[in-house]
């Protein structure tokens, strides 16, 4: 209280000085009533350095004259200040000087209590300053850790017989108290053996953490950790800090789940570059054989019709194993587009049941339609639909027993078009009927056995979504069949458009024959496309290169220019254009035979002068329509 006191204003103490000195006149008044005498400075003389210490020196000295003037009023003559006994008078001056060094004594004291007071103020505000800082601190540090958003946390180890026997939660950030299922305030203080992030096991924390408690140091690992949302993955990284262990745990289940989406496509895609080895094989061997066999002389005429159909089939298969690689690579850079158009639903599946007709009917299948009684029309592109239908039909096909039974049918009732293929084949396992749309995924693991790229079916699903429609499947299980849907929206149902009635040429445009260059740096290719020609009557030259073309066009006037465009030093698309800057030629009918059959191949061909362009391998027939057309035409 002293201390406390010694720190009031000088003000302040001098009224509450006042106010103790009335109290101590009042006290003596009383006291000298029943013992009046010598007595009369007792209790103001006991008084004076309380107060001078309390109060200060004004006060002391303020009480002191106080008990002067006192003392003289009750000595002798009582009642009057002047004091004339020689005794009284000694006593009355033995005060003063006593009580002189009494309030002296005081002062000095309080001088001592103001100088602690202010000692013990300032270790107050030191003390409080330093826990603001320390409260601030863990403030800043809580704020920093909590807005990190990553899992933070502090063990403490527990040592028993000199070893660590278990870790204790000591502190949890935000993010780390979402592991728990438990709140923070019950995890902090128990133990990881009780309570631990869900999935998490207890040793390999444990066994992990406990060495750094001990012998300090770094450690980092990755825990898996199977929880109620699936499969997740941690990246920790403790360290020993005075005994401690700091943690982090950073969920890095994204990079992990990348990692191994990299790691799956890496894999699909060496099986895809193996499964395409084997399916460009395949039509290669009986090519290959039937080389050798046209080669040996005396071959029949039925021998060699045989071995023509076996080349037609198998560079169809090759061509159509190109189409698919094209349509996807066109896909994947967003360059494919639609040609829709009115078409007749009915006239969809049969294009589709025609091209695999084949592969049913080689296998045995019984193929049922069910189709809506009334002619439905939807405005799609007929023959990328058609494509997807026959895909579907092939692959039911082949995923199928032979004798076994397939199902097409069509529902065109709101609030979709659905078209359904169901067969009574090998399933699907359920673990691989989500993944059957990916690239490069197959039904069936022995795909060398069923042949195919394994990229059909995410064909088709892009193919049915640039429609604005899904795919899906559905099976039983293993030895249950399968089912694939191709949804439609509602509005790709329409109304059939006005159908023209052409009249039919009387006689074949390809009936007259024609003077015809072929140029191809090819060799084997301009060979053998000069002889279908001249089978088919025309009269043919043949050149290997751009030069060569523009040299014998000054003696030798075609009516008809096979020309390749990627032939070496001049192109064909600089021969093209000379051609029609030549006036003696400008005419002639130019015909690109090429590799490049992309949209923009296709427009850098018409802007050349050129009159058709198709794709190798090309269509005989095809290619005599448009030979004829063009004399049709004129």
């Amino acid at each position: 209280m002293i201390v406390r006191i010694a720190q009031y204003s000088g003000k302040r103490r001098l009224l509450l000085g006042i106010a103790s000195i009335a109290a101590v006149l009042l006290a003596q008044q009383a006291l000298t009533m029943f013992a009046h005498g010598r007595l009369t400075f007792l209790l103001i003389g006991a008084s004076l350095p309380l107060v001078t210490l309390l109060f200060g020196a004004l006060s002391g000295a303020l009480l002191l004259g106080c008990g002067v003037a006192f003392g003289s009023l009750w000595m002798e003559p009582i009642g009057k200040l002047p004091v004339n006994g020689r005794e009284d008078q000694i006593v009355l001056f033995a005060f003063l000087v006593v009580g002189g060094l009494l309030v002296a004594a005081g002062h000095q004291l309080a001088k001592v209590a103001k100088r602690a007071g202010m000692a013990e103020a300032a270790a107050h505000d030191a003390a409080a300053r330093l826990l603001r800082v320390e409260r601030d601190a863990r403030h800043r540090f809580d704020v920093a850790l909590n807005s990190a958003g990553v899992p933070f946390c502090i063990l403490t180890p527990v040592v028993r017989d000199g070893k660590v026997a278990e870790l204790r939660w000591d502190y949890l950030n935000a993010a780390a108290a979402q592991l728990f299922s438990q709140p923070a305030a019950v995890v902090i203080g128990s133990s990881t053996s009780y309570l631990r992030p869900a999935g998490w096991d207890a040793d390999v924390l444990f066994d992990r953490l406990a060495p750094l408690a001990s012998g300090g140091g770094r450690d980092a690992f990755d825990v898996r950790v199977e929880g109620d949302n699936g499969e997740r993955w941690f990246h920790v990284v403790a360290a020993s800090l005075e005994g401690s262990i700091v943690a982090w745990f950073g969920d890095i289940t994204p990079r992990v789940q990348a990692e191994q989406a990299l790691s799956n496509a890496d894999r699909r895609k060496d099986e895809f570059l193996a499964t395409l080895a084997h399916e460009l094989r395949n039509p290669l061997a009986p090519i290959r054989q039937v080389a050798e066999i046209l080669e040996q002389a005396g071959v029949t005429d039925e021998r060699r019709r045989w071995c023509i159909n076996v080349l037609r089939r198998q560079s169809a298969a090759m061509a159509l194993l190109l189409d698919d690689l094209l349509d996807v690579s066109r896909i994947t850079r967003g360059a494919l587009t639609l040609r829709k158009g009115a078409v007749a639903l009915r006239d969809v599946v049969d294009d589709a049941v025609e091209i695999a007709r084949p592969t049913l009917e080689g296998k045995g299948h019984e193929l049922v339609l069910d189709l809506p009684a009334r002619p439905v029309h939807i405005d799609v592109d007929r023959l990328r639909l058609a494509q997807v239908l026959a895909n579907l039909l092939t692959n039911a096909a082949k995923y199928t027993p032979p004798g076994g039974h397939i199902g097409l049918s069509a529902r065109a009732d709101e609030p979709e078009i659905v078209l359904s293929i169901t067969d009574n084949g090998i399933g699907i396992e359920p673990d691989t009927l989500s993944a059957i749309f990916s690239m490069f995924s197959q039904v069936n693991r022995d795909h060398h056995r069923q042949g195919g790229l394994g990229i059909g079916l995410a064909l088709s699903k892009s193919l049915i979504e640039l429609h604005g429609g899904q795919i899906t499947a559905s099976s039983a299980g293993k030895d249950k069949g399968s089912c694939f849907a191709i949804h439609l929206p509602t509005h790709c149902k329409v109304l059939p458009s006005p159908i023209v009635i052409r009249e039919t040429p009387a006689a074949s445009l390809t009936t007259r024959k024609h003077r015809i260059l072929v140029v191809d740096d090819n060799v084997d290719a301009a060979d053998a496309l000069t002889a279908l020609l001249e089978l088919e009557g025309h009269e043919v030259r043949t050149v290997y290169s751009g030069e060569e073309a523009v040299d014998i066009l000054s003696h030798y006037s075609p009516e008809v220019i096979l020309l390749d465009l990627g032939l070496p030093g001049m192109s064909g698309i600089d021969v093209a254009r000379q051609i029609r800057k030549t006036p003696s030629t400008k005419d002639v009918t130019v015909i690109a035979i090429t590799g490049w059959g992309q949209p923009q191949d296709r427009a850098r061909t018409a802007q050349a002068g050129f009159d058709f362009h198709f794709t190798k391998p090309v269509d005989v027939v095809l290619l005599n329509e448009a030979i004829g057309s063009a004399f049709a035409a004129a």
